[in-house]
Order: C-alpha cells, then sequence, then structure tokens
C-alpha cells in the first residue's frame, strides 16, 4: 500500500508508504460436530473463537478430538503472532544499526568543519603578521607565497567538497532511517494483537521508539492552518508544536469489540471492497488544494478487502478522555458543550490541529511558556461511508445502505473548512495512542493567537 506523504506545511509529503502488512486473523468460526443421542438427526454446531471473558470455546460434551484441534489452532495463532512481533524487532535493530551509521556520518562531518575552519585560519594568519612585523617581501617570497596560497585555496575546494559529499550522505541517510522508523512503527500501530496478550482492564504505558517516530509523524505533518476565533476571515498560520509523550492504550473490551464490528462488516460486504474515500478538496484563502486521500488519510493495511480501516485524531477535555479510555467511546454523549452539527455521533479529523480547540480548557496548562494539550489516535472502521454537504444535529444513525459520515468541506460543497468524519456505533471505534504536546512560544495558532 501506497502511504501518504510526509509534509511540513500544509503541502503533501512526498514519502511513500510501505507495503500493506496483513492484520493479525480476529476470529473464526467454526463448525463443531456435537454427541449424537440417535433420536434425531446430526446437527452441527457453529460457534466463534472470540466470546466474553471466561466463556468456554466448547461446552463439557465436546469430545477430546475437537479440543485437541481447537488446541493446534490456537498454537498457530501464537506462532503467528510470535513471527509478527520478531518482525517487527527485526525492523527496530536494522534503525538502530542506521542510527549508528548516522552517528559516525555526524562525527566525519564534525572533523571535516573542524578542517576547514583550521585551513580558512592558516590561509589569514601568515600575510597579518607580515604586514605587521616584516619588511616588504622581494619578488621570489611573493612568488613562493603565491603559490602557497594556491595550494592552500585548492586544498580548500577539495576539503569542502568532501564536506558537502558527507553533508548529503548523511542527510540522505538519516532520511532513510527516518522512513524506515515510520514504516516499522505503522506496521507495529496498524498491527491487531491477539486477545490473550491484551489485558483486561485499559493499560496505558509509553509508545516504544518507532511507535513514537510514526505517531509523532503522523501527528505533525497533519497540521494545517485555521481561521482566526476573533475574526473568521482571517487565517492562523499553521501551529508550532513538539511532542512531548506518546502513550499506548491497550483494552481487551475495546479490541473483541472492534474486531467483532469488523467480522460483521465482512459479512456484510460478502468479502466485496468498500468503495475508496474520494479526493480531498480544501480551500484556504484563496489557496485551493486538491489531494489524494491516500496521500492525507493514515490507511490501515487490510487483508485483502478495503473496509477503510483509518487512524484519525480526537480531541476532549481530560474528564471525558479519562472515560474513554474507561469506557470507550459512547455516541450517546456526542455533542454536549460543543454541538453535534452532523448528529448525535463521535467525531473524528485527519488534521491533528483541528481537535486543538476541543481539548476544553481545564486540560490546558501552560509549560516553558507554551500549551500544553492531549489529543487521541484512534483506529476507525469508516466502510461505507456517506458523503454529507449539508448539517443534519438530528441524525443518530448513518444512512441507509452506509457505516459513516464524512462531512464534506466547502470546497467540496460542504460546510466545514477541514473534513470531519462520524461514527455512530462504538464497536467501529479502537482507542491507539495519546499524544501530549506543546505549542512552541512563538506559535501563533487558532489557539494562541490573541482571542481580543
Amino acid at each position: 500500500m501506497e502511504l501518504f506523504r510526509m509534509k511540513q506545511e500544509p503541502t503533501s509529503c512526498g514519502f511513500n508508504g510501505p507495503d500493506a502488512l496483513q492484520s493479525w486473523p480476529l476470529c473464526l468460526t467454526r463448525t463443531i460436530p456435537l454427541p449424537h443421542d440417535g433420536k434425531g438427526p446430526e446437527t452441527p454446531s457453529t460457534r466463534s473463537c472470540s466470546g466474553s471473558e471466561g466463556e468456554e470455546l466448547l461446552d463439557e460434551e465436546a469430545t477430546p478430538k475437537v479440543q485437541e484441534e481447537l488446541q493446534k489452532h490456537n498454537a498457530n495463532f501464537k506462532m503467528l503472532y510470535d513471527m509478527q512481533q520478531q518482525l517487527i524487532a527485526t525492523l527496530q535493530e536494522q534503525l538502530r544499526v542506521q542510527e549508528i551509521d548516522l552517528d559516525s556520518m555526524k562525527q566525519v562531518n564534525a572533523w571535516q568543519e573542524k578542517e576547514l575552519a583550521s585551513l580558512k585560519s592558516q590561509l589569514q594568519r601568515p600575510f597579518d603578521g607580515e604586514k605587521r612585523h616584516l619588511p616588504e617581501p622581494d619578488e621570489a617570497e611573493a612568488t613562493e607565497k603565491a603559490k602557497s596560497l594556491e595550494k592552500l585555496k585548492s586544498e580548500l575546494a577539495k576539503k569542502s567538497a568532501e564536506w558537502t559529499l558527507y553533508r548529503e550522505q548523511a542527510d540522505a541517510h538519516a532520511m532513510e532511517a527516518m522512513a524506515t522508523s515510520v514504516q516499522a512503527g505503522w506496521k507495529a500501530a496498524c498491527a491487531l494483537p491477539h486477545e490473550s496478550t491484551v489485558s483486561l482492564r485499559t493499560s496505558v504505558v509509553p509508545a516504544d521508539k518507532t511507535e513514537f517516530s510514526f505517531v509523532e509523524w503522523l501527528f505533525t505533518r497533519s497540521l494545517v492552518k485555521h481561521r482566526h476565533a476573533r475574526d473568521p476571515s482571517l487565517w492562523c498560520p499553521t501551529a508550532r508544536v513538539k511532542v512531548l509523550e506518546v502513550q499506548k492504550i491497550e483494552n481487551r473490551t475495546f479490541l473483541k469489540r472492534y474486531a467483532q464490528r469488523r467480522e460483521e462488516l465482512l459479512e456484510e460486504r460478502a468479502g466485496q471492497s468498500c468503495e475508496p474515500l474520494q479526493d480531498i478538496k480544501t480551500l484556504i484563502g484563496k489557496s485551493l488544494q486538491n489531494r489524494r486521500s491516500i496521500e492525507e488519510v493514515c490507511h490501515c493495511p487490510d487483508s485483502g478487502v478495503n473496509l477503510n480501516e483509518v487512524l484519525l485524531f480526537h480531541g476532549s477535555p481530560s474528564a471525558k478522555i479519562n472515560g474513554i479510555l474507561t469506557s470507550g467511546f459512547d455516541p450517546r454523549y456526542a455533542g454536549l458543550g460543543t454541538g453535534a452539527m452532523f448528529g448525535q455521533g463521535s467525531y473524528f479529523a485527519h488534521n491533528a490541529s483541528k481537535c486543538f480547540r476541543y481539548a476544553g480548557d481545564d486540560d490546558v496548562e501552560r509549560k516553558n511558556g507554551g500549551l500544553c494539550q492531549t489529543v487521541l489516535v484512534v483506529r476507525a472502521l469508516l466502510g461505507n461511508p456517506h458523503y454529507q454537504r449539508l448539517m443534519c444535529p438530528e441524525r443518530r444513525m448513518p444512512p441507509a445502505n452506509s457505516d459513516s459520515v464524512v462531512a464534506l468541506t466547502k470546497a467540496e460543497g460542504g460546510c466545514v473548512d477541514h473534513r470531519e468524519y462520524v461514527l455512530y456505533d462504538k464497536a467501529s471505534i479502537l482507542p491507539l495512542y495519546l499524544i501530549e504536546f506543546e505549542h512552541l512560544p512563538d506559535c501563533r495558532c487558532q489557539m494562541c493567537s490573541p482571542q481580543d
């Protein structure tokens, strides 16, 4: 799969994404023959491998042969999961080796800069001293010094060319290392773990280095310009922020609920892929931008059937985030305090900066002179989206034959500046990461600009 492009300003990124990663098998449905009592035709029983905690996969009457078969399948699942973890570990080791090479390049560059400074100093010292303390040199001495000067200039040009080459190689090596890190982090972020490896209650732990690099890249590349809160006719500059911490969220209930909804959607689609998301048009001031959705929205790898599973951002006050971490998203409480333009659902964006204003005043504090906020990264199962142009605050579910709502931008005939994504079923949302970030002192985004 082609990955979205990297960007610093609201321009599209030229970075090509990694190949698709096959997700972990989420659920298997098996047909289990039950013991026959001789009073009727034999009836097979169909059971699912994924159930609530403590649920028995086989009833007490199941034969040892069936139990042995299921144990073998379970062992195969765990073996595949271990292989997946080994792949991630291999990518991490490759990144570590590349980082060591990058450090060596930096040391070589530092030595080259020192040599260049020394040569420049040699060019200046002899003549300055002679002008002050020595008599006027004769013609032979002048010729000798001219030759020496030319030699030094030639050596300086050579060293300068070598330094430029080393710098270009170091930059290319750094870009390659970052691409490897982002690719490994993307695969780790999108890999659905096996239920047996996830704790029953919500676990929030620091993300590893590869996942941090990926989430930081995904977050910063998505920042765009927004309207000034005081004067909507003005546009604020793109936010300047620094990611302080990325925490990974795991919860067995959230995972099982999402996996079950994913299986249901696969059955409803009868193995047919959903239509890809439409290309995105945005109008910022007088600048019209048209980008492919795959370049703007981070897609999760699929197993041959596209269900439009994407990574999106969500902003809420700290009290609501704590509730989400405990119980998951609940569309019934949508719009409390912020409004619900597109009905009673959970709202998301592929631009992280769109979430800043929803973080709430109680979730904002100052660190080193800048605002500090928190946003969520979720995995969203959009399925077959309905593209909404007008506001519909009375909506409680997506229209018929659709699984979600995508609010179109004004450039696309809609009513918002940047796209919004609305889900009305909490099972279609899987929280993945918490991002804590700080606005830099020179940030002039919609949150940092004067409000009066």
